[in-house]
C-alpha cells in the first residue's frame, strides 16, 4: 500500500484550514484503480508462472514417485501372495491323489482323475485340466486346451516338479501351475484367474491418478498464495517506482515484516528520501540561477537603453576623427550586441519561469517570411520555394524570431552556397524548412545544437553570437505546440525543419 509523505516547506507557517469531511471509502477505491491500471497481463515467463510451474512440478514428481512405488509394491505383494497360496494349494491337491493314482489301474485312474478335477475345482474355484499324452482326461473348463499352456511351463512340469507361470489366455490374465505323475505320463495344470487382482490394481492406479490430480491442484493453490505473498509487495514497489519516476517524489512504500522484500522497501524509501532532497536542492539552485539571470538582465536593461541612445548619437556624429572612428564603431557594435544578449537572456528567463505569452493572430506566413528577409537584408541570399499565400494563426513576433534564427544560421555557416526556404503542409502539420549547402553540422554537435550557449565551432569569434538563437527558436516552436529539428541533408548541408500543427490540412494557393 502506498502512502504519501506530506510536503513541508521550511520557514512557511502552517495556515489553519477549514476541516472537510474525509472521504474514506474513496481511498481504497483509488488505490485499487491504480493497481488495476498498473496490473500487467499474465506472462508465461513471469515470476508467478515460474512459481506455479515449480510447485506443479514438485507435486507431479512427488505424486508420480509415490504412486509408482505404491503400485509396484502393491502389485509385487499381491502377486507374491497369490503365487504362494496357489502353489501350496496345487501341491497339496496333487500330493493327495498322487499315491492313489500311482497304484490304480486304467479304469480306476480315470475315475480318480475325474474326482481330482472336481475336488480341486470345489476347493480352489479354479479351472483344472488333466492330460495324458496331450489327451484330455479330466477338465473343469472345456474351453482350455493343451496349446494354451506355455511350452516352457510344459517342459518344466514334465519333470515332476511344481512349476508356474503367468500368461494371458483369450486376453485374460492367468497364473498357470503344472506338474506330472511319474510313470503315468499324466500332466496336471491349474489355471488361476488373475482378473480380480488386475481389477484391484487398475482401481489402485485410477485412485492414485485422482490423488495426484488433487495434489497438483492443492500445490497450485498454495503456489498462488505463495506467489501473491511475493508478487504483491513487488507490485507495490513497481507502482511506487513508476510514481516516483513520473515526478511524485513524496511516494513511499509501507514496510511490512522483516524479510528480504521489507529490506528492499526500506531501501526504496531511503533512496526516495535522498532523491527528494537532491531534487529539492537542485530545484532551489535552478530557481536561484533563473532569478539571478532575470534580475541581472533586468538591471542591465535600463543602463543599456541609455547607452544605446548614446551610441546612436555617436554613430551619427560626423566630427569624429579618423583615429577615433574605429573605436567609436566598436563601441556601437558591442553595445548593440550586449543589448541583444540582454534581450535574449530576458526571453530565456520568461521561458524558464513559464510566463512566455503567445499572442495569436491570423497572418500570411508567406508575407511574414518576406518581411523577415527584407528587414534583415537577406532577400538576395535566400531562394524561396513557397506558395503565393498561406494564412495561419500564430504569434507573428515569435515566428519571425524562429525564421530569422533558421535563415541567419544557414547564412552564417552555409558558406557561399545558396540558402533555400521551403513552405508546405504534411497532414495536419505545416512545414517550414531552411537548407544550406555548406559543410553541415558535425555529428558530435547534432544532439547539442539547441542547447543554450552551445557553439558547434569552438573557434568562432565572440561577435558571431551568444549561442542562444537556436535555443530561443526551439522554445518558441514549443509554445506554439510544434517542434524544431535540425539534421544534415543527404546531399550535403544542414537542414532545419519547423513543424507547426494546423487545425485542418490547408491547401497551397
Amino acid at each position: 500500500m502506498l502512502r504519501q509523505k506530506p510536503p513541508r516547506t521550511p520557514g512557511t507557517p502552517k495556515t489553519p484550514r477549514t476541516p472537510r469531511p474525509a472521504k474514506r471509502p474513496e481511498l481504497p477505491r483509488r488505490a485499487e484503480r491504480e493497481r488495476q491500471r498498473h496490473r500487467r497481463p499474465l506472462r508465461l515467463t513471469g515470476l508467478r508462472m515460474r512459481l506455479l510451474a515449480a510447485f506443479a512440478a514438485v507435486a507431479l514428481l512427488t505424486s508420480a514417485a509415490v504412486t509408482g512405488v505404491s503400485y509396484v509394491l502393491t502389485r509385487q505383494s499381491l502377486m507374491t501372495r497369490i503365487n504362494e497360496t496357489s502353489v501350496q494349494q496345487f501341491e497339496a491337491a496333487v500330493n493327495q491323489y498322487k499315491q492313489q493314482l500311482a497304484d490304480a489301474d486304467a479304469d480306476a485312474t480315470s475315475t480318480a482323475l475325474r474326482n481330482l478335477a472336481g475336488d480341486l475345482q470345489i476347493a480352489g474355484g479354479n479351472d483344472w485340466v488333466v492330460y495324458k499324452d496331450q489327451t484330455r482326461l479330466a477338465t473343469t473348463n472345456d474351453t482350455l486346451s493343451y496349446d494354451t499352456v506355455p511350452p516352457s511351463l510344459r517342459t518344466t512340469a514334465r519333470k515332476g516338479v511344481v512349476a508356474w507361470q503367468r500368461a494371458k489366455v483369450d486376453g485374460q490374465p492367468f497364473l498357470i501351475l503344472g506338474s506330472s505323475l511319474e510313470g503315468k505320463d499324466i500332466e496336471i495344470y491349474d489355471f488361476v484367474s488373475l482378473q480380480p487382482q488386475q481389477e484391484d490394481l487398475n482401481r489402485l492406479a485410477q485412485n492414485s491418478g485422482i490423488a495426484s490430480a488433487v495434489a497438483i491442484a492443492i500445490s497450485l493453490a498454495l503456489g498462488l498464495l505463495a506467489s501473491r505473498g511475493v508478487l504483491l509487495p513487488l507490485r507495490r514497489l513497481g507502482i511506487a517506482a513508476r510514481r516516483l519516476g513520473s515526478g511524485k517524489l513524496d511516494t513511499r512504500v509501507e514496510v511490512r515484516g522483516n524479510d528480504e522484500v521489507a529490506d528492499v522497501s526500506r531501501t526504496f524509501n531511503e533512496t526516495a528520501d535522498a532523491l527528494e532532497r537532491s531534487i529539492a536542492e537542485l530545484r532551489s539552485l535552478e530557481a536561484s540561477s533563473r532569478r539571478f539571470v532575470a534580475d541581472v538582465s533586468h538591471e542591465l536593461r535600463t543602463p543599456l537603453t541609455a547607452m544605446t541612445a548614446v551610441t546612436d548619437l555617436l554613430e551619427e556624429a560626423t566630427d569624429v576623427g579618423d583615429e577615433s572612428a574605429p573605436a567609436a564603431q566598436l563601441i556601437v557594435n558591442e553595445t548593440r550586441r550586449l543589448a541583444r544578449l540582454v534581450e535574449d537572456l530576458m526571453e530565456v528567463s520568461r521561458f524558464d519561469a513559464g510566463t512566455a505569452q503567445v499572442r495569436l493572430e491570423e497572418v500570411d506566413l508567406v508575407a511574414l517570411v518576406h518581411g523577415c528577409l527584407d528587414a534583415r537584408g537577406w532577400t538576395g541570399r535566400v531562394t524561396l520555394h513557397v506558395p503565393e499565400s498561406l494564412p495561419i494563426v500564430v504569434d507573428q513576433r515569435r515566428i519571425d524570431v524562429i525564421v530569422a534564427n533558421m535563415v541567419g544560421n544557414a547564412i552564417k555557416h552555409g558558406g557561399e552556397g545558396p540558402v533555400e526556404l521551403f513552405i508546405g503542409t504534411s497532414g495536419t502539420n505545416l512545414l517550414l524548412q531552411v537548407r544550406d549547402h555548406g559543410p553541415g553540422i558535425p555529428k558530435d554537435a547534432l544532439e547539442h545544437i539547441f542547447e543554450r550557449f552551445y557553439k558547434a565551432d569552438k573557434a568562432r569569434g565572440r561577435s558571431e553570437g551568444s549561442g542562444l538563437g537556436l535555443s530561443i527558436a526551439y522554445e518558441n516552436a514549443h509554445v506554439h505546440g510544434g517542434e524544431l529539428t535540425g539534421a544534415n541533408h543527404p546531399e550535403g548541408g544542414a537542414v532545419f525543419t519547423l513543424r507547426l500543427p494546423v487545425p485542418e490540412p490547408g491547401g497551397l494557393a
